[in-house]
């Protein structure tokens, strides 16, 4: 993960999942939210 899928994740936060941005949601659970933000972030240290 790079900075840029940090800033496309922002962009889709609190969406449900569609064809276009299930990439971010990491945990599977349909919406994008703040535990897929953390999952993201944790990939980037």
């Amino acid at each position: 993960m790079t900075l840029s899928d940090l800033l496309n994740l922002l962009i889709h936060f609190m969406q449900p999942v569609t064809k276009e941005n299930a990439m971010y949601d990491l945990n599977g659970d349909g919406m994008i939210t703040t535990y897929d933000l953390i999952l993201l972030l944790s990939q980037l240290i």
